[in-house]
């Protein structure tokens, strides 16, 4: 039996939760939230957890894994302590609100490589997302050349929102809207789509954004953008994950050398040279239960995650060039991530009693 333990259990957390406690082999048994309240009531839906008002308490508990899902910006310590306490680390995304930050936790696993640890971005467990990696990843696709990703929401901070992924309606945490903390989609759902084409197309080397607010109040963030990205073998790719869309839609799509493959809204379209288009629906995305059970299995069997804490930084890596791009006005190249320097960072932060 592996037996986790939830930090966070607002909007995310308890959605890990509800998909582990369905899961075979795997019990959810503690519990740790600000408010004392959500967790109590998380605890008795999933048939008794203990409850913790410290997430350094809950890490005294008899553990294998622990997901954090606090808001992004509270990532950093939580995230370290349970590396720290020998437990398998699963975090949600984004890994962090800067690389600084990022770089932090990422060393923090390379300290303890005897630990699994991933970052969660579920569009990479999508069905048709998945369907999408293998056609490009075909030994005669070629080169991809263009990208896309268009991901439309609408969110308001006075009203409930329903969320497609998740099939029901939630009420918007108010700091998704605090530009300090948060930086707006952008950031943090646009990271989404800056992972999903990083795994499909390869390295990002420079990006350019347009944006502003729009529809929200003033000062809060950037509620519409457009992200153009150049990749380090050449191809071009623009993504924009809006909030100002009353009509949400997705489209993602890769053009290759020799081919072209087309999620619109879970409707797969594929063409190459040798064959009228071909389409294939995905009804169904169980990508939620994907993602949980591929890093039970990664704990449980020693398999590497699909998605590591390197990735995850070099994801916002790109979300934090988007983001300054948008405010300076300038075109933001991607910085070279060193795994050395990050050892490095990590030494002198436990040095001086930083991030723990």
């Amino acid at each position: 039996m592996i037996k986790v333990g939830i930090i966070g259990c607002g909007l995310m957390g308890a959605l890990h939760a509800r998909t582990l406690h369905k899961l075979p082999g795997v019990a959810v048994t503690a519990l740790q939230n600000r408010t004392r309240e959500k967790a109590e009531l998380l605890a008795a839906e999933l048939g008794g957890a203990a409850v913790y008002d410290r997430y350094e308490d809950l890490l005294k508990h008899d553990l294998d894994a622990v997901w954090v899902a606090t808001p992004d910006h509270l990532h950093v310590d939580a995230a370290i302590a349970v590396l720290e306490a020998g437990k398998h680390l699963f975090l949600e995304k984004a890994i962090a609100t800067s690389v600084a930050d990022g770089a932090l936790i990422a060393a923090a696993g390379a300290k303890h490589p005897e630990l699994k640890a991933m970052v969660g971005y579920p569009l990479r467990f999508a069905p048709a997302y998945r369907a999408m990696k293998d056609v490009v990843s075909k030994e005669d696709a070629g080169k991809p050349i263009q990208a896309w990703s268009m991901r439309t929401h609408f969110l308001d901070p006075d009203q409930r929102v329903y969320d497609k992924y998740r099939d029901h309606y939630y009420d918007t945490p108010s700091w998704y809207f605090d530009d300090e903390t948060a930086k707006g989609p952008i950031f943090s759902h646009g990271s989404h789509d800056y992972d999903l084409l990083r795994w499909m197309c390869g390295e990002i080397e420079s990006v350019f954004a347009y944006g502003g607010t729009y529809l929200l109040p003033p000062g809060s963030v950037a509620d519409a953008f457009t992200v153009a990205i150049k990749f380090v073998n050449g191809g071009i790719a623009h993504v924009s994950t809006p909030w100002v869309t009353r009509v949400e839609y997705d489209i993602t799509g890769v053009a290759t050398e020799k081919l072209t493959v087309v999620n619109n809204n879970g409707e797969l379209m594929f063409k190459d040279d040798n064959g009228p288009e071909q389409r294939t629906t995905f009804a169904d995305n169980d990508m939620w239960v994907r993602l949980n059970s591929h890093f039970i299995e990664c704990v449980r069997d020693g398999k590497e995650p699909l998605i590591s804490l390197e990735d995850g930084l070099r994801t916002i890596a790109v979300s934090e060039a988007a983001y300054r791009s948008l405010k300076e006005g300038v075109e933001v190249k991607i910085e070279k991530l060193d795994l050395q320097k990050l050892q490095d960072t990590q030494s002198k932060a436990s040095s001086s009693g930083a991030g723990v």
